[in-house]
């Protein structure tokens, strides 16, 4: 099935509706949520919509974790990103050294050096933005992340992470990801270590902007709410906004945790130069009292 046959079957089979009108008139009573944006940083792409996206924060002081591809950082852009992200507002996490797999993935069953995504990205992280690295975001990410793979595990507590963000994808690789509360590794013998999953759409995804047709991407019948699922990739700010919205409408009336949306630079500049959809967004969580921080910050609250 191609992306465009995948949205046509999933209006169908989800019945969702179209944007906005469906949408719930009256968001949720407030909640204890935490929406927390968050961007894959893993091509000199990203790097060049950076700005942009560190100023619509700047305008809603709103916090946000990048995580980054240490590899793509070098002598010649290194210093803009250090005085673009220094800032209390913004945490920086680990996206691996090259964007290699830890393990496979049905969208690529490539992988590389876990030792050397893991363990030399963080210290090449530090070594660049001088603070400590605590988080990484693995790329693609799974179904079930990490459970089950010591080996990885250990690799993992050997480098000195206290998170790990592996999960955005629900039952069978299916799309959207459920809203998975935060949990430890302590089944794999690691109390201490703890999983934030991603949500919902790889907005990449959402957009047509990558090729995920060899996975299996909606379940029927649908769990999702209207509007949760578009009819065909997203064509304007507003209905990414909306799809958004939706998200973290339900995360605050189902009382989790929190919320945080799989984001790509590369992706938001392709569709959205003006960063439209991240104004409405974060505009939309400042008026509606939601909670906003990092990765780092919720780990912190997890932890006590």
């Amino acid at each position: 099935m191609n992306r465009r046959q995948f949205f046509k079957k999933g209006a169908v089979l989800s019945a969702v509706a179209q944007f906005p009108a469906l949408l719930p008139a009256t968001p949720p009573a407030k909640s204890d949520t935490v929406f927390i944006a968050n961007y894959d940083t893993e091509s000199p792409a990203c790097l060049e919509h950076l700005e942009s996206i560190v100023n619509v924060h700047l305008k809603h002081r709103t916090p946000a974790t990048f995580f980054i591809v240490s590899d793509i950082l070098n002598d010649a852009n290194k210093q803009r990103v250090v005085k673009l992200l220094d800032n209390p507002l913004f945490e920086i996490g680990s996206h691996s050294k090259s964007h290699q797999l830890i393990l496979p993935h049905p969208l690529n069953p490539r992988t590389g050096n876990p030792r050397e995504q893991l363990i030399d990205s963080k210290k090449r992280l530090e070594d660049i933005f001088g603070k400590p690295i605590i988080g990484y975001a693995t790329p693609y990410a799974y179904v079930d992340g990490f459970k089950g793979h010591k080996d990885i595990l250990d690799i993992v507590t050997e480098a000195g992470y206290q998170y790990i963000t592996t999960i955005c994808w629900g039952p069978g690789f299916s799309l959207p990801a459920p809203i998975t509360d935060p949990f430890t590794y302590a089944a794999d013998g690691y109390a201490n270590l703890w999983e934030i999953p991603k949500h919902g759409w790889h907005e990449n995804v959402l957009k047509g902007h990558t090729n995920v047709d060899t996975v299996a991407l909606l379940n029927w019948p649908s769990p999702w709410p209207d509007g949760a699922v578009p009819q065909k990739p997203i064509q304007k700010p507003e209905e990414e906004f909306a799809v958004n919205k939706v998200f973290m409408d339900l995360a605050r009336e189902k009382k989790k945790k929190h919320l945080t949306l799989a984001w790509h630079p590369w992706s938001i500049g392709r569709f959205d130069p003006k960063m439209k959809a991240l104004d409405m967004t974060f505009a939309y969580a400042n008026k509606t009292g939601m909670k906003t921080g990092t990765f780092e910050s919720l780990y912190k609250n997890l932890i006590g």
